[in-house]
């Protein structure tokens, strides 16, 4: 009896110590196991859970009928050639046999005008009605060319004289004289391609002449000729010019387009069935379409070559959600 009671009398005075459990509270058998779990696998419940979060922000799904319908486009990993080039800078003309300036081919007063200041005018067409000083018949004058009026130098009820009546200018094609400096001159030659860029517009054309400087300076104009039917071009622009001077073979690139950067990183997007997975690369050489790839991806794989701007706002918008 007197053993059951001073066996009580320890319970009562050392509660915790009686069920084997720390000052919190917690049974240190449950507390061994849980790091014993931990230790087994790397890491507990919650780095599992954080580590499976982090891969679901570096790529995207996104449905195969949806990536067609936003023009999300892939290509192959390949080899190819980075072209060398030399950076230049051009101003903007008019061709020399696209200008026209109207004149009559009798003195006398002219009576009716067909055009005016900024019509576009047919080759051939109306632009003026003339009356003859000598005979006082009436002639047309007919447009030599077809383009704008640029300039208009009469009015109706004035006499023609000797001067111009009008000026038509013709965009369609216009001249980029591009100014090379000596250190360059013989880097380039007639028939190398010449890419322009100015007003948010590229346009790829060849050099077509190379003429000697008629100032003081001693620079070499080249001359590249720009198909301007779509108006992306006017007189007098300046635009910035990257001239191939040379090839590079290299045996990994991708299109300039497909490149981003997330995280201070440059990257691409991997495709994978209907999974983009985002893969880090380290870049070389590029030029105004490639870039050389020195690791990060493998001959082949399919990449995202156009609108991987689209894959990059997918995945920084769940990054986005992940932190809230």
């Amino acid at each position: 009896m007197k053993n059951i009671t001073l066996l009580l009398c320890l319970i009562l005075a050392f509660p915790y110590a009686a069920w084997g459990s720390d000052e919190h509270g917690h049974d240190e058998h449950d507390v061994h196991e849980k790091q014993q779990n931990k230790d087994e696998h790397g890491h507990d419940e919650h780095d599992e859970h954080d580590e499976h979060d982090e891969e679901g922000v570096r790529h995207a799904e996104i449905d195969a009928d949806i990536a067609q319908r936003i023009g999300i486009n892939t290509a192959e990993v390949t080899s190819g050639t980075i072209e060398k080039t030399i950076r230049a800078f051009a101003k903007v003309s008019v061709a020399p046999n696209n200008t026209a300036n109207i004149s009559a081919r009798f003195p006398g007063v002219v009576t009716e005008l067909y055009a005016t200041l900024g019509d576009t005018v047919a080759k051939g067409a109306n632009v003026a009605k003339v009356e003859s000083n000598d005979s006082l018949q009436p002639y047309t004058i007919k447009a030599p060319i077809a383009g704008v009026i640029q300039a208009q130098y009469v009015n109706i009820g004035q006499t023609t004289d000797d001067k111009s009546l009008m000026l038509i200018v013709n965009h369609d094609v216009l001249w980029a004289d591009v100014n090379i400096f000596p250190m360059d001159r013989s880097k380039v030659h007639v028939g190398q391609s010449a890419t322009l860029h100015g007003n948010h517009q590229t346009f790829k054309g060849k050099i077509s002449h190379l003429l000697p400087s008629t100032d003081a300076h001693a620079v070499t104009h080249a001359r590249v000729k720009i198909d301007n039917q779509q108006g992306q071009f006017m007189p007098g622009d300046m635009l910035s010019v990257n001239i191939a001077v040379d090839e590079m073979p290299v045996p990994l690139l991708v299109v300039n387009g497909a490149i981003q950067e997330v995280d201070n990183q440059q990257v691409v997007f991997i495709k994978q069935g209907e999974r983009y997975e985002l893969r880090p690369i380290t870049l070389g050489y590029s030029d105004d379409r490639y870039t050389q790839v020195i690791s990060g991806l493998a001959l082949g794989e399919q990449y995202v070559a156009e609108n991987s701007y689209l894959i990059k706002a997918d995945i920084e918008k769940s990054a986005a959600a992940h932190h809230h």
